[in-house]
């Protein structure tokens, strides 16, 4: 085996950029989605409810769930994102309790596809300091 001489390049196959991806989006019947999300498009027509969930690149590690509303005919667009906390102990058997946690929603005009969508949401995420 030779060794690698100094000042020689070497490939990096290691770069992980900074960010955050998602699988892709699965469109949602209306019954599951946030009470907040359907509060906050209730009287739009066409809408169309989607969810997926964010991955942290650097980490791999899941972040969150994100449910979007989007009204392709007004070309609008709403998301919230969705976490679970520990809101405490219970006292007998010490198991936590969890409480779904969603932020208000987010609207904005959307003229592009599901995944811009998703993207303008990640950015007001990061912008907001729900995510890093």
């Amino acid at each position: 085996m030779r060794e690698q001489p100094i000042g020689e390049a070497v490939e990096d196959d290691e770069w992980v950029p900074d960010g955050v991806m998602w699988p892709p989006e699965t469109e949602i019947d209306v019954s599951e989605v946030h009470e907040s999300l359907l509060e906050a498009v209730a009287g739009s027509r066409g809408v169309r409810f989607f969810k997926t969930h964010l991955i942290d690149v650097p980490t791999d590690c899941s972040l969150g769930g994100v449910q979007m509303a989007i009204d392709e005919g007004a070309g609008e667009a709403c998301g919230i994102y969705l976490t679970v906390e520990i809101a405490g102990s219970d006292p007998e058997t010490r198991d936590p309790i969890l409480v779904d946690v969603a932020t208000r929603p987010f609207r904005f005009s959307c003229t592009e596809d599901v995944e811009k969508a998703i993207a303008t949401l990640s950015e007001y995420l990061r912008m907001e300091g729900h995510i890093r």
